[in-house]
């Protein structure tokens, strides 16, 4: 199990941006582009000193994994994890925020 907190969560966003940033710029697509937006998104929306719930409800990195498949057919890609991780995390910190759970 993935301990999700904010920080933990804004971490794997901010790991996944450059990596993100360096395969659009090895292989441009409009896909990675819409990607890393959603990802700098997110990462602006954790970066804030107070978050709710309907903040984190905003960030939509949900289906990142597999519009990336669905666009480039790279399966073997190690963004995919990562993303996979990001997805899991994001939801998991919604999750424990409802239940009060959740640390900075």
């Amino acid at each position: 199990m993935i301990v999700a907190t904010v920080g933990v969560l804004r971490g794997q966003i901010s790991k996944l941006i450059p990596l993100i940033e360096q395969q659009n710029q090895n292989t441009p697509s409009k896909m990675l582009e819409l990607i890393l937006r959603r990802y700098k998104k997110a990462d602006e929306i954790l970066a804030t000193e107070e978050i709710a719930i309907d903040d984190l409800k905003k960030i939509c990195i949900a289906g990142s994994a597999r519009a990336y498949l669905d666009s480039a057919s790279d399966y073997m890609n190690p963004i995919l994890e990562e993303m996979g991780i990001a997805e899991k995390m994001l939801k998991e910190t919604i999750d424990e925020m409802k239940n009060g759970l959740v640390v900075r």
